[in-house]
């Protein structure tokens, strides 16, 4: 019975649904599917057994008072306190946490302002499943790997190819010309051997016919030289262009999702999947095509001579085809299995490398190798297995695929010795030599069903990061920002990086243009998230921020970001020169500016005293340089940059007294005339900011200058400070 039918069987008359969708895990904790239905009056829980009537739970909506998700080790369960009693309504596994949490937000939003739930939110969650077995689709793409239809991949990867149809379009000409080149001698052979060892010919048709033999032989040796140029070529190009793509979706891939992802993984799809998927179409093009039409050529030259003996050879074929379609059904699963470690094992290397400092500090060189030894054990398991099945079904393929030619040297030789008027000798001869092509190809073709399924595989690998979610777009409506004055409000702002875990909640701020505003709290109340949300690399979830009275997500994205500079504990410099690191912000900026900015950021004279000055090569994220050194650089490109919005993250943290006294005057230099969002766990560093935004709980606790909040005997920033004075003293007394 359907779903929608025994759920009427149970409605009121009076009664609406607003919400029917399944968990995938039962009443009793096993995977399974359970059914949850929220209607305008209750909400309601029951099993997919339609022989198990009735409701497995029922609630009426006025008895719930709130609803919140707990999170277990691979699951979450959804739990509501009624009036009376508390009661887990449903659990799910990892896989549906995102889109139940939601759910679960709906619900407790309703309870709160006593309103009926809203559900819109879910309805992106549709085209996270396949449409046609209903399994999360992988990094949110449009390929499901148990039921990828490889046609839709060769039409996503057509579009590549269509641009260059006319260089396809010679290779294909070069390929039919090719062919015809390598039919011609064994025709020869048989007329060389008939007709003048055999027959009457002397020794001008000899030489005649050996000149033919050379020729055709250079035109195939020229043409495939030709043909394999411009197939280089064409496939090259191609996989730039999809590499190309790739990399731009990378660049705009959201922050949630790289907050979400190993760089290693990312690295794998830009270099390895790209570098197989070339493989394949070199492959193709340089080998599977001309092995097809040389295929069709020689059945036709086979037939033509002797159309019994031609039979003969082709009796293999129907098996060959069925056996190679069976061993591609197998083998795409084992890739994808293969594409998976090996993805992983790379982020793990990557990983490790990256952080080699802090392996090295902790002497876990020994743990690493042991993580890198499990990962690299499971790609090879994974490897092995496309390899064992590959090892296994070709040498079956290339025994069926001869039998052929021991049918044509039995009858053929049979025939011959019977005095066949049909069968000469040449004609055998000619025989054994197109079946010594023939056979050639057809292997080469039992080895297509591998390239193609490496292609499928990369290629599909490739689109779930084209087609994930990309950064936020602007607004079709969204207009450009020319000169702001750099005044904020937050009106009423809500945001969560998941749905049932707020982290901020009903933020009301005005901030006047040209202010420099020090955001203060413990760890994990907000503070870095309200800059996230300020910079667009997320967007608030109910609320607005307006910049000088107009809603950020009405300016264009590339405008916004452009007028505003950030300073982090971070200074992430890039593998190259200094210069070229300052000039980061302003390309084709003029040395003189970038000097400037160097010496407003107190960054000149150490960069001086480097061998090579400006020229001097930073290392990787800046290794060469101190942290100071890196963070007066990164000061010095934002000064470059000249926003009218500053982020001050952490920017004089973990450097000695000396070193954050020059960083603070070049921040003094820097912060003027800019409106200023300041973020330092060492309280005494904002004594200059204007006033001070201290957030508790994902809440505003106060906003005041330092004396006003000072003053206040319990507030929040006064206990922070006397917190931070006693732990100095010990310090001071420990030291």
């Amino acid at each position: 019975m359907d779903i929608h039918e025994r759920l009427q069987r149970h409605l009121k008359a009076d009664e609406s649904t607003l919400l029917v969708t399944d968990t995938d895990l039962t009443q009793e904790g096993r995977f399974g599917k359970r059914w949850i239905v929220v209607t305008d009056q209750r909400v309601m829980t029951f099993a997919d057994e339609p022989s198990r009537n009735g409701f497995e739970c029922e609630l009426h909506l006025a008895d719930m008072q709130q609803v919140r998700t707990v999170h277990h080790v691979g699951r979450i369960s959804i739990e509501v306190d009624t009036n009376s009693h508390r009661v887990q309504l449903l659990s799910c596994t990892n896989s549906l946490a995102e889109r139940f949490a939601k759910a679960a937000k709906a619900l407790d939003d309703a309870c709160k302002k006593n309103e009926l739930p809203v559900f819109h939110a879910l309805d992106e969650e549709e085209d996270r499943y396949c449409q046609e077995c209903g399994r999360l689709l992988p990094e949110r793409g449009r390929f499901c790997p148990a039921c990828l239809k490889k046609h839709k991949v060769l039409a996503r990867f057509w579009k590549y190819m269509r641009p260059h149809w006319p260089k396809a379009m010679l290779v294909s000409i070069a390929i039919l010309i090719g062919t015809m080149a390598e039919l011609a001698p064994p025709y020869l052979v048989r007329t060389l051997v008939d007709d003048v060892l055999m027959g009457d010919g002397g020794h001008r048709e000899l030489l005649f016919l050996v000149m033919g033999l050379v020729f055709f032989q250079v035109v195939a040796m020229g043409i495939a030289i030709l043909r394999g140029r411009m197939s280089v070529w064409l496939g090259s190009t191609v996989i730039h262009e999809v590499r190309l793509d790739l990399y731009q979706a990378i660049q705009h891939l959201t922050l949630r999702r790289y907050d979400k992802t190993q760089v290693g993984s990312l690295l794998s799809r830009l270099t390895g999947d790209t570098m197989m998927l070339n493989d394949a179409l070199q492959f193709v093009g340089f080998m599977a095509l001309p092995s097809i039409l040389q295929l069709v050529g020689i059945c036709a030259v086979l037939l033509y001579m002797d159309f019994r003996l031609g039979l003969l050879v082709l009796i293999p074929a129907p098996i060959v085809v069925f056996l190679t379609w069976r061993f591609f059904k197998l083998i795409h699963g084992y890739y994808y299995q293969w594409w998976q470690r090996r993805a992983k094992m790379t982020a793990l290397a990557n990983d490790s490398i990256g952080g080699m400092r802090v392996v090295k500090a902790f002497s876990q060189e020994n743990q690493e190798q042991e993580r890198f030894a499990v990962r690299s054990d499971q790609a090879r398991a994974a490897w092995y297995n496309c390899d064992s099945l590959i090892t296994t079904a070709m040498p079956m393929l290339s025994f069926v695929t001869t039998t052929g030619m021991f049918l044509v040297w039995y009858f053929g030789g049979r025939g011959i010795l019977q005095g066949s008027e049909t069968l000469t000798v040449g004609t055998l001869m000619a025989f054994v030599a197109y079946l010594g092509m023939f056979f050639g190809p057809l292997q080469m073709l039992t080895r297509l069903t591998d390239f193609l399924n490496r292609a499928f595989t990369a290629a599909q690998r490739l689109f779930e990061i084209m087609d994930t979610d990309q950064e936020i777009y602007d607004d079709p409506n969204a207009e450009p920002l020319h000169e702001p004055v750099g005044s904020f409000e937050f009106q009423n702002v809500h945001f969560g990086y998941t749905p049932d875990k707020p982290v901020l909640e009903g933020v009301n701020v005005k901030i006047e243009p040209g202010e420099m505003i020090g955001l203060v709290g413990k760890s994990g109340v907000g503070k870095t998230t309200l800059i996230n949300l300020i910079c667009r690399f997320y967007d608030v979830e109910e609320g607005a921020i307006l910049l000088d009275g107009r809603d950020l997500r009405s300016i264009q994205l590339r405008d916004l970001r452009q007028h505003i500079g950030i300073v982090s504990q971070d200074s992430y410099l890039f593998n190259g020169k200094i210069y070229n690191n300052i000039a980061y912000a302003k390309p084709g900026a003029s040395p003189e500016e970038v000097i400037h900015a160097a010496m407003t950021a107190n960054a000149h004279g150490f960069i001086m005293r480097q061998p090579d000055g400006y020229e001097t090569y930073v290392g990787e994220r800046g290794a060469q340089l101190s942290g100071g050194e890196r963070q007066r650089i990164s000061i010095a490109r934002a000064l470059l940059h000249d926003p009218k919005i500053l982020i001050l993250d952490e920017a004089t943290s973990s450097v000695d007294t000396e070193t954050e006294e020059l960083i603070q005057e070049a921040l003094r230099r820097l912060v003027k005339g800019r409106t200023t969002f300041a973020i330092a766990h060492r309280l005494s560093t904002l004594r200059n900011a204007d006033r001070l935004l201290v957030l508790d709980d994902g809440k505003v606790a106060e906003f005041g200058t330092h004396d006003e909040l000072l003053a206040k005997r319990n507030g929040v920033y006064r206990g922070l400070v006397e917190m931070q004075s006693q732990l100095s003293a010990i310090t001071a007394i420990g030291g």
